[in-house]
């Protein structure tokens, strides 16, 4: 059960790393840091997520955690996170050749990022040290109150396990024990090379028969 804080700031890192994202938000003497930025929710009025929204610059991205979702949704996730990635692109009134809030979600989705290792994309990579993944995404138009455009896009991390807060996993389906863990099928390959051919056979009449009786009449057994 990752920190959501933790989960925040690993989305927000490989944001900030994509160069070519980061040169069309930026300008001269502004780092990224300050146009790509991170939503934290703390008290006060001039910290809610509404009023951030509506003080973003142009152009920039905010990142929000929304969500901590638990189930069993695979063998091995948990927990599921979902963070906004609300996007409001360049006046282009300014600047002719301005990227619109959509080609700034596809450098997003899509350009190369260099944290936490040089990979094609956010969605090529595991994140928070291998315990998160990109699941689901998409993008939808927004208004705010006074009718000015802008975007937002949602990313669903799926997180690996469970894991405690001393890094360690509490329950026994995380990357170290399934991700890594010989598969069924690989078993059964590896036991199937030292049987005759003669076994084989055997093997498949004596599945065949018990899949028989487990599809057909219960009380054949």
């Amino acid at each position: 059960m990752l920190d959501p804080d933790v989960v925040l700031s690993s989305v927000l890192a490989s944001l900030q790393s994509i160069l070519q994202l980061a040169t069309e938000l930026g300008a001269p003497g502004i780092p990224v840091t300050e146009s790509i930025t991170g939503h934290y929710f703390f008290s006060g009025e001039d910290n809610s997520y509404i009023r951030t929204l509506a003080q973003m610059k142009s152009p920039s991205i905010l990142v929000a955690y929304l969500d901590y979702i638990m189930g069993n949704f695979d063998g091995m996730t948990v927990w599921k996170h979902r963070l906004n990635l609300c996007i409001r692109s360049r006046n282009k009134a300014s600047n002719g050749s301005a990227a619109s809030a959509q080609r700034l979600w596809w450098m997003a989705m899509n350009l190369p990022i260099s944290v936490p290792e040089v990979a094609p994309n956010i969605r090529y990579v595991d994140l928070a040290g291998g315990l998160l993944w990109l699941f689901e995404t998409n993008l939808k138009y927004q208004t705010y109150e006074l009718g000015q455009d802008f975007f937002i896009g949602t990313m669903v991390f799926n997180e690996m396990g469970d894991v405690g807060p001393s890094g360690a996993e509490f329950l026994c389906i995380g990357p170290s024990t399934i991700r890594h863990a010989p598969t069924v099928d690989g078993f059964a390959h590896a036991i199937l090379q030292h049987l005759s051919a003669d076994q084989r056979q055997q093997l498949l009449e004596e599945i065949e028969e018990e899949q028989g009786v487990s599809n057909g009449d219960t009380h054949t057994k």
